[in-house]
């Protein structure tokens, strides 16, 4: 499997045997007995060209995923001087990435300068195991059994505007007002627009008449702060923009639950070094630091 997802992700015999540093005779034999073994064709072969049946990418993708598992547990298990090498792969919101990751992936590579880091920032719900990531920093509810969560503190959204749209439309005190509102709402493409609210002591789904919806989170932020109405943000990325008297919060006494700000991984034993010091350092940092503010009062 380690033979084949190398020629796989090379194309080519000769590269994979140099890459692993068997004869080419080794790799192509091997391949062949895989295929027979396994009673299909993984690569279509010419004298000149190379490439993987369907079936045979598949199967890569599979292999890859086993090989690099095989070598985090190996690692974790004979590396007794805790060398914290290799390629860590972590994933996050980009808004959650812009406000905090950073800063702590620039101090993680100052003390671990042997591990290279690639940060992949996304609006999509990265799958760990088929796409190869160590961590990912998710938000709200988790819904993945087999990942394992640790929560670095409380979610909330802040509803918030331009002190000039404030200003010049009132300040709502009540959800019921928003309908005299412009509001900047955040949701996909042909679904209904609602926001959360807590209305004596229960939660309330409050339907959003908008007339500018946005599927990008920072855009939506840089409308609200050109007074193009009401936003509804995560409370981390309105912090810094409510500190800057660019926004000011509305609505504060009736903020909803959003759950945790969790960093998620796979198993919680066979953990790399280089994934075990990066989630105890983000874990201490967050909770040190106080980095996610509270919802407001």
């Amino acid at each position: 499997m380690r033979l084949f997802a190398a020629v796989a992700e090379r194309l080519s015999f000769t590269a994979a045997a140099e890459d692993l540093g068997v004869p080419k005779q080794t790799v192509s034999r091997r391949v062949a007995a895989l295929e027979s073994e396994l009673g299909v064709r993984l690569l279509h072969r010419t004298t000149r060209s190379m490439r993987l049946t369907d079936v045979g990418r598949a199967y890569a993708t599979r292999c890859a995923q086993i090989v690099k598992m095989a070598d985090d547990a190996n690692q974790a298990v004979t590396d007794q001087s805790d060398q914290v090498l290799g390629t860590l792969r972590v994933t996050a919101d980009p808004l959650f990435g812009e406000a905090f990751l950073a800063d702590l992936v620039h101090d993680y590579r100052q003390a671990h300068p042997g591990v290279t880091v690639e940060l992949m920032l996304t609006q999509r719900k990265v799958d760990l195991v088929e796409e190869g990531f160590d961590v990912a920093f998710r938000v709200g509810a988790m819904a993945d059994s087999s990942l394992v969560a640790t929560a670095l503190g409380p979610a909330s959204m802040s509803y918030c505007a331009s002190p000039s749209y404030l200003e010049a439309r009132g300040r709502p005190v009540h959800p019921n007002e928003l309908e005299q509102h412009d509001c900047i709402t955040l949701l996909p493409e042909s679904s209904a627009s609602r926001w959360l609210f807590m209305i004596d002591d229960a939660m309330k789904w409050f339907p959003i008449e908008s007339r500018l919806r946005v599927n990008h989170l920072p855009t939506a932020r840089r409308l609200a702060v050109a007074d193009a109405g009401i936003v509804n943000l995560p409370a981390f990325a309105a912090k810094p923009l409510i500190e800057a008297g660019l926004l000011e919060p509305v609505l504060q006494g009736f903020q909803a639950p959003f759950g945790d700000v969790r960093l998620v991984y796979l198993g919680r034993g066979l953990l790399s070094p280089r994934v075990r010091h990066f989630i105890d350092m983000a874990v201490e940092r967050f909770r040190r630091d106080n980095l996610l503010p509270p919802p407001m009062e």
